[in-house]
Formats: C-alpha cells, sequence, structure tokens
C-alpha cells in the first residue's frame, strides 16, 4: 500500500540499487529465495534482492531485525550507503538471528505475509 502511495520514490531507489551493483553481487544475494546463486532465475528473481534492499530505506528503518537468511540483502543496503551520493551517513543497524518459530501450531517460521503468524 505504501509503495502505491510513492510509486516514483521506490521503484527509482530500487533501480538505484541494481544499478550500483555488479550481477554476481546481486545473484549472492538470491539465497534469500530459498535459491543458489547457480540457480536459474527469472528477471524478477534477480531484481527481488534490490527491491528488499530498497525496503529498508522506503521504511526509513533504523534497525532491520531479520534472519540469517537475509543477512546478505542486509549488507547490500549497508555497502549501498556507500555508494550513493551523497553517502547515507547512518547506515541501517543489522540485527541478525535464527528463523523465529510461527505463533501458529507447527509452523517453522514467522512471516509477515500472515498476519497472524507474526509479531509486528
Amino acid at each position: 500500500e505504501e509503495i502505491n502511495k510513492r510509486p516514483d520514490e521506490y521503484w527509482t531507489r530500487v533501480m538505484d540499487i541494481a544499478r550500483k551493483n555488479k550481477l554476481p553481487r546481486v545473484l549472492r544475494c538470491s539465497t534469500i529465495m530459498g535459491r543458489a546463486e547457480t540457480d536459474e532465475l527469472s528477471a524478477a528473481q534477480i531484481l527481488y534482492p534490490c527491491m528488499q534492499c530498497a525496503d529498508i530505506f522506503f521504511l526509513k528503518a533504523d534497525i532491520c531485525q531479520l534472519g540469517m537468511d537475509q543477512r546478505k540483502v542486509n549488507m547490500l543496503a549497508r555497502e549501498y550507503c556507500d555508494d550513493v551520493r551523497p553517502k547515507i551517513k547512518n547506515k541501517p543497524i543489522i540485527l541478525s538471528h535464527h528463523m523465529m518459530p510461527g505463533l501458529k501450531q507447527g509452523q517453522e517460521k514467522m512471516s509477515k505475509s500472515n498476519p497472524e503468524s507474526a509479531i509486528f
């Protein structure tokens, strides 16, 4: 919903992140989707790490508390702070942890896409 209110701001950031990074660097982040760097990926899957990185800045997150599987994207965001002009002085703080179990019975991990299983 927020992205739809300010699409120019969001997609400009996504494309800037994509422009400032080489394909191998973005592919290293593909593990966030349970993929290997060597898997055959669609263009959307390649763009997804740039979108997730842009989310951090779009939401103005000072602290990124995410699972260990998200570390590569979080580091991409921190590296981007040095690549963008003017530099972003306050890099997001990364707090990585192992997957948190969902709140529903038998759910392996918490997911923001299921509001009944997560804490916001």
